[in-house]
């Protein structure tokens, strides 16, 4: 009776440990992954995911509930925001340097050599905005 608790026990213990901490931090290994080789994909990929969740969840029952996230699940969506500013940030030019840099022997080179680019710049004067939006 003794082994076949002690074996239950176990299943059970071995179980829990792989649904809330491995798993977890496999997925997270995945995402920096990802955000190390292509940080403007890996954006892109999360938001695309995260408007599926979220069509998902109103085509079942309608509003999202709020519930208690777990540590784990914290630290992944940390991991996508970290990655969405680094995308935003730094834009194309810039993502193709921190993927060099994140790449390789695990050290990083600050004086990673730049690269030129061809680009329009757009910049638009509205007359009287401040004014406009202070009275609105």
């Amino acid at each position: 009776m003794v082994c076949l608790i002690l074996g239950f026990g176990s299943l059970i213990l071995s179980k829990i440990t792989l649904d809330l901490v491995i798993t977890p931090i496999e997925t997270m290994m995945d995402k920096v992954k990802r955000i190390s080789e292509n940080p403007l994909k890996a954006a892109a990929e999360e938001e695309n995911e995260q408007l599926a969740l979220e069509e998902q969840e109103l085509a079942e029952g309608g509003a999202r509930k709020k519930k208690e996230l777990l540590e784990t699940e914290m630290l992944q969506q940390t991991l996508v925001k970290i990655g969405g500013l680094l995308a935003l940030g730094f834009g194309e030019a810039g993502s193709q340097i921190i993927a060099k840099n994140m790449s390789g022997d695990n050290d990083i080179n600050p004086m990673l050599p730049g690269q030129k680019i061809i680009s329009i710049f757009g910049f638009c004067d509205i007359r009287n905005f401040t004014d406009a939006t202070e009275v609105l």
